[in-house]
């Protein structure tokens, strides 16, 4: 708990420094007072988080990419260390049995490709494999996103952190390419599609 509360708080006061950019520090303090109350970093917290700024200043709409974006990389670097600590874990012993957790991410990830047009399906999986591929939490793994695109299944490490971070890079991307909204409601019902074949606490870790 100490530390889902301490990534919680650190999350937060990144969050912080990136609304500083727009908001003065009061406003920035009446929302991030209320975002320290989550539990954990998650996707959904930062969909909230966002939906919140945006409500209680509409004026940041037209801020509403760079702010997400801004977002995600105090998650990402959030999840960093503890990915890098972890990932060698998996390696010994379990690769042979992939865990429900990687098979359902590869459900949910093609699953969201069966969402979207085939233009806008191949411009999704280039786009998250190009962001893949620079970003740092994923430095020594060799991930093709683009694999999806041919109908196969990646490599990927057997990793909460690892497997949790893609989500968030496939949200961000998915608002790249279809908007924020209809990003929401894609990934609803990937997760619901997931659900359906594996236990909904493990679906729910993912995002």
């Amino acid at each position: 708990m100490n530390i889902d509360t301490q990534s919680v708080n650190q999350t937060v006061s990144a969050m912080a420094v990136v609304l500083a950019k727009y908001l003065n520090p009061e406003e920035v303090r009446l929302l991030t007072t209320h975002w320290q109350r989550h539990s954990t970093v998650s996707v959904k917290m930062m969909q909230q988080c966002v939906l919140d700024a945006t409500r209680r200043y509409p004026e940041l709409q037209k801020h509403k990419s760079d702010i997400r974006k801004g977002f995600w990389n105090t998650m990402q670097t959030d999840h960093q260390q503890v990915a890098e600590e972890s990932g060698n874990s998996v390696e010994i012993g379990e690769q042979k049995s992939i865990s429900e957790m990687l098979q359902a991410f590869y459900t949910v990830m093609e699953a969201i490709g069966s969402q979207l047009t085939e233009s806008d399906k191949r411009s999704f999986f280039h786009i998250m494999h190009q962001t893949v591929s620079k970003e740092r939490t994923f430095k020594g793994h060799s991930i093709d996103i683009n694999q999806f695109l041919e109908g196969a299944r990646p490599v990927i490490p057997d990793n909460e952190h690892i497997l949790n971070n893609l989500i968030q890079l496939a949200y961000i991307c998915l608002c790249d390419i279809a908007g924020p909204v209809e990003a929401d409601e894609i990934l609803f019902r990937v997760a619901e599609t997931a659900k359906q074949s594996y236990p909904r606490a493990v679906v729910e870790k993912l995002f």
